[in-house]
């Protein structure tokens, strides 16, 4: 797993002030993605916590992470980002939340401060770097939750483009951090793999994903045009563009 790069900061600065990340894109899941479920025993897990959300984007779960929680703070390595989370934080009036613009590699942190670390697609898991800076600002006893990217997802578009966010990675990804979160000294208590499909009404839709996504980094809609092409002949059914989904969650204890 790769560490954060200046051209991943780029990456995300660009999706964050798209105007496609804030517009909703016309989709519908067949399955169990398992973000549900997930986010059910997130906000369970924080009740009453001292709680860090790593790769908090706009704030818009930590902020509802913040109902349950007795304080919450946010980071992003995204100045983007962190401005809008703190546009919504104005918004939603709550007291017990801050946000901070750092990186997941050098937590501004002491040792021991939280007692849940949370990441969505986040950059928690994604290097020994990362994880052994998380297992430094958890408190003994906590807890690590986040759910990410696993191997096969939205792998039938990343195999017309030839390209896109963990295409061609060996292994499983749920194996991959189950050894590293063991090898900086976390106990594992639970990691699964969710499959689903999503399902886009138009190839309009799906652009909106891909603009306002990792999925295919240097995505470009008139460069890539012929890829859409494909894509609409290859993964067309009668409800939409069909698409593999898949999570794989992760909760570790330290």
């Amino acid at each position: 797993m790769k560490e954060a790069t200046y051209e991943d900061k780029r990456l995300w600065e660009n999706i964050f002030a798209s105007k496609e990340y804030h517009q909703k894109e016309k989709v519908t899941t067949e399955g169990n993605d398992g973000e549900d479920e997930f986010d059910a025993k997130m906000l369970d897990a924080v009740a009453g916590k001292t709680v860090l959300d790593v790769g908090c984007g706009d704030g818009r779960f930590t902020i509802k992470i913040a109902e349950h929680a007795k304080n919450v703070m946010g980071l992003d390595f995204s100045e983007k980002a962190i401005s809008q989370a703190q546009t919504n934080l104005e918004k939603s009036g709550r007291t017990n939340v801050k946000f901070r613009l750092a990186d997941a590699l050098n937590l501004p942190f002491v040792d021991e401060t939280f007692d849940v670390l949370l990441s969505r697609r986040g950059p928690l898991t994604d290097s020994m770097r990362t994880l052994s800076e998380a297992h430094r600002v958890l408190k003994k006893g906590g807890q690590l939750m986040e759910i990410t990217i696993g191997e096969r997802d939205k792998l039938n578009l990343k195999q017309i483009f030839g390209r896109g966010q963990l295409y061609g990675v060996k292994g499983k990804v749920a194996d991959e951090k189950k050894r590293m979160l063991e090898k900086v000294g976390f106990k594992v208590i639970e990691i699964k793999d969710y499959m689903a499909f999503e399902i886009f009404e138009t190839i309009e839709d799906l652009t909106i994903r891909l603009r306002s996504t990792p999925i295919i980094p240097d995505f470009n809609a008139r460069r890539d045009r012929r890829y859409l092409d494909r894509i609409k002949d290859a993964c067309m059914t009668p409800k939409g563009i069909k698409t593999e989904t898949h999570r794989v969650t992760i909760i570790a204890s330290k």
